[in-house]
């Protein structure tokens, strides 16, 4: 009986460490960029998602669908958006601390949960309002399900083991690349046993892969438009890998390390099927890449679990006795060096996202806005529109009305886009506006320039022809602009 409910001790280690060191910096930065498109879909009705997906981020529908529903039930704060990215990594930690336990012990089951919350780019991607939470938990169970559906066939297992692959890349496309590992470890359990049980794999994978075929279709016709920032691979992008998806080079190679180390505390069939699990979905990514690339180092955190019961095989393994060093205290001082090397990451994570602070840009205009102010966006910051507006309209605007959206002609959910629609007629939608809040990107970031009035286009043209900088409010990779009207310059004819 004690057994039995030790069983659950590894992923419940695994989920609460996760939920607890994710969850308490939930909303510690901003929405970013991104996330502002998830705002965007996730506060549409479901006839203008299924608009937006035939234009732009199909690939994405499913979990904007998923978004509706919560924001519908909890609201758009950022707590509830990012609150199933929580919930799904812990949960991920702890089916990663189950698969370390079926390979490798109780022991290596909690170590791996834990190893899983020291991860600079899991935790991020636990408080962010995207699919890769969703991708890493399904990917990691798919894999958990074939290895026990492997070595005990059952059709339920298998059906089971179908919608997990199903789901793995109805969340993202890349993450089903694990696929291909499966494969191999589908024809070593063959070549080994020869047990026709597992032809029930055929028509799970088959069943999986009619699902997730519309993507994939709709997702073709969209590579471009999505991923045409994306560089071709090279083999500095294999040599920087290990530091490029856990967002901390110290920390990646050690866990590389510790991985490759595995060889020698695991059994030779268990190390080729958690080898699998890594390497082939790199291969065949970065294969692809070399003629279509898709590799994104964020796309492949589901590479983290394997290594993650890998290293923590290594570190757990009964025979490898250092010289004094007994197994808990080398346990013990593994797992403190890999959380103390990833600190600044953590930190990092928890400070910042490289996107322009819109919260902080709300509350200064907040603070300063007075009547008849209007806000206006540069060219540049389309995806700040929603993230700006989402914030403003959660604070109280009793002293003065909230500046409105002057330019906007049509929401991006109107138009069935991620990008909203603007007036033409910018001089006769600015007539008489004594001030303009304008909103862009900061001095430097994305191509913006020092003088905010100095971009090329005509709407800043006939601005900076009408209106002065009085104040500048920079909020990290952003900037709201205080602009007042100049006395000493006529209105054009």
């Amino acid at each position: 009986m004690r057994h039995s409910k030790s069983v659950f001790v590894p992923f419940s280690v695994g989920f609460v460490v996760m939920l607890v060191v994710a969850g308490y910096s939930l909303t510690s930065t901003s929405l970013d960029f991104d996330e502002g498109a998830t705002l965007s879909a996730a506060t549409r009705s479901t006839g203008e998602l299924f608009d937006l997906a035939g234009y732009k981020d199909a690939v994405l529908a499913p979990f904007y669908l998923l978004l509706i529903g919560v924001v519908k039930i909890f609201g758009e704060s950022d707590a509830a958006l990012r609150l199933p990215s929580l919930l799904a990594m812990a949960a991920g930690a702890g089916v990663t601390a189950e698969l370390g336990r079926r390979v490798a012990g109780q022991a290596a089951g909690i170590v791996a949960g834990i190893i899983c919350s020291t991860l600079p780019s899991l935790v991020l991607f636990a408080h962010t309002a995207r699919p890769y939470a969703f991708a890493f938990l399904f990917a990691t169970l798919s894999s958990l399900l074939l290895l026990t559906a492997v070595r005990n066939p059952a059709w339920w297992r298998w059906a089971l083991y179908g919608l997990c692959v199903a789901l793995t890349g109805v969340f993202h496309l890349v993450a089903l690349s694990v696929l291909a590992a499966h494969v191999v470890i589908l024809a070593i359990a063959w070549w080994k046993e020869r047990d026709n049980r597992l032809l029930w794999s055929i028509p799970a994978v088959g069943a999986a892969l009619v699902v997730v075929a519309p993507l994939v279709w709709m997702g073709r016709d969209q590579r471009y438009s999505q991923l045409h920032w994306v560089e071709t691979p090279t083999w500095k992008t294999i040599v920087t890998l290990p530091g490029d998806i856990t967002f901390s080079p110290p920390v990646g190679y050690l866990l590389v390390g510790l991985a490759v180390a595995a060889y020698a505390a695991l059994p030779a069939r268990r190390y080729a099927e958690l080898f699998a699990l890594v390497a082939v979905p790199i291969v065949v990514v970065i294969g692809v890449s070399l003629v279509a690339p898709v590799w994104v180092p964020r796309y492949g955190i589901f590479l983290l679990a394997p290594l993650a019961v890998l290293a923590a095989a290594t570190i757990t393994a009964e025979h490898v006795q250092a010289v004094a060093v007994p197994r808990l205290a080398r346990i013990v001082a593994i797992v403190v060096a890999l959380a103390f090397l990833s600190l600044p990451m953590q930190q990092s994570v928890r400070q910042t996202n490289n996107s322009p602070d819109t919260r902080g840009m709300a509350s200064a205009i907040h603070a300063n806005a007075a009547a008849g102010d209007v806000i206006v966006y540069t060219d540049y910051a389309w995806s700040m529109r929603p993230t700006l507006t989402h914030y403003l309209g959660q604070l109280e605007w009793n002293r003065t009305a909230q500046p409105p959206d002057r330019l906007m002609k049509q929401t991006a959910a109107a138009n069935g886009t991620l990008e909203a629609t603007e007036f033409n007629d910018i001089q006769g939608r600015l007539t008489k506006v004594p001030r303009i809040w304008l909103i862009g990107p900061a001095a430097g970031s994305f191509g913006a320039p020092n003088d905010p009035l100095t971009a090329p286009g005509w709407k800043i043209k006939y601005i900076s022809q009408q209106y002065k900088i009085q104040q500048t409010y920079t909020f990290r990779t952003g900037r709201a602009v205080l602009l007042v009207a100049r006395t000493d310059t006529p209105a054009p004819a």
